[in-house]
């Protein structure tokens, strides 16, 4: 769907992508341009592999403060962004025929990762407080009766791409602790966490904050709150699996782009983070609200939606019998693209459902632009 992105006139709810509009161009410039002056020969150098000290060291302190208290230099590892984080993982976690867990539907990039170290992805229905756990608990009984090796759960538990959903309290519990009894890895990928629209109301703290026994590796990431051109990310994980992670990233790239980490750490340090995250998440806001009004005005009967309180996706359920990916050709013809639901599900469901992502377009062009998809989709 790529060249899509750039037609011209074309009203974009595919693209997972935050706003350009909230770069901080000139900072960033202006930091940049220090760095390489002041600094070029240690800053235009190979790194180390696990990155960055300050930003890893600025990273800890974040991760702290939402309670993730074993978080340390020592267990982070940064990355080329969190996909690549995924990638590594799947490759130190994943053996080619082990069962892998994941919510139904699920993060495209992730499944491609997993996928492509040789996992069987199997489906855990996601409701409305996050994943079921009672059916988790009852498919790795299942895959062991069987035989088969079935330790990793990849979950998204704060609004979740594709669906928007954000797990409560109760619900990262019950999978922390049903991963206690049953021996399993909780791979929490979490790069939308700081994109809450109630300042009084922050999502639950991670299931990484859990954590006891080495059992949870967190991915986050400054993609959505800073810019993803920086591909500043990390993993947080047991001793063991980040000495696994070091080697397998040394194979993959040697160490990430020191320049960008380095303009990131400055970025942090002088609060273009922190100091920018209400007006962020305003703008968020206000674009969800604008595509939930319209949703409520142009949608047929039979749909449904989530409501995010959070992130950067609404999730659709159209009628039965209408295919997402059958009506995406006649929606573009109409100026208007979406993502089609199916590939979210690893079990061959989710034709009648499609992700929305407010987070591209302008108010009115969201407003035009869900008037525009339901007048094809009704059609």
């Amino acid at each position: 769907m790529a060249p899509l992105l750039s037609r011209p006139g074309l009203v974009s709810f595919a693209g997972g992508v935050p706003s350009a509009a909230t770069f901080p161009v000139d900072a960033i410039a202006r930091i940049a341009s220090k760095l390489i002056r002041d600094d070029g020969p240690r800053v235009l150098q190979y790194g180390t592999t696990r990155g960055n000290r300050d930003l890893a060291a600025l990273v800890v302190d974040r991760l702290r403060a939402r309670g993730v208290a074993w978080a340390a230099p020592e267990n982070l590892m940064l990355t080329s962004g969190s996909q690549q984080g995924l990638d590594l993982l799947a490759r130190v976690l994943v053996d080619p025929g082990d069962i892998v867990f994941c919510e139904l539907p699920s993060y495209i990039g992730g499944l491609s990762s997993l996928w492509a170290a040789g996992a069987e992805l199997v489906g855990v229905r996601l409701t409305e407080r996050g994943p079921d756990v009672e059916e988790l608990e009852r498919k790795v009984a299942e895959a062991r009766t069987a035989g088969r090796t079935a330790r990793v759960v990849y979950t998204i538990p704060t609004f979740q791409n594709p669906s928007g959903i954000s797990a409560d309290v109760a619900a990262r519990e019950s999978l922390y602790e049903l991963a206690e009894r049953l021996d399993l890895i909780l791979i929490e990928d979490d790069p939308y966490s700081e994109v809450y629209f109630d300042p009084t109301e922050p999502p639950p703290p991670p299931i990484a904050s859990l954590d006891r026994s080495g059992r949870v590796v967190y991915l986050g990431s400054l993609s959505k709150v800073l810019c993803p051109g920086l591909r500043a990310a990390w993993t947080v994980a047991s001793p063991e699996i980040s000495r696994y992670l070091e080697l397998a990233k040394e194979g993959a790239d040697l160490c990430s782009s020191t320049l960008d980490h380095a303009i990131a750490a400055e970025a942090v340090k002088e609060g273009l983070v922190d100091d920018r995250l209400p007006s962020i998440r305003r703008f968020y806001a206000e674009r969800c609200s604008t595509m939930l009004d319209a949703l409520q005005r142009e949608a047929m009967p039979g749909c449904s939606w989530t409501r995010p309180t959070g992130g950067l996706f609404v999730w659709v359920n159209l009628p039965d019998g209408i295919d997402a990916r059958l009506m995406l050709d006649a929606a573009v013809d109409a100026g208007v693209a979406y993502v089609p639901g199916a590939p979210f599900f690893v079990d061959g469901t989710g034709a009648n459902t499609l992700r929305l992502a407010f987070s591209k377009e302008e108010p009115d062009a969201i407003d035009c632009g869900i008037t525009t998809l339901f007048g094809v989709l009704a059609s």
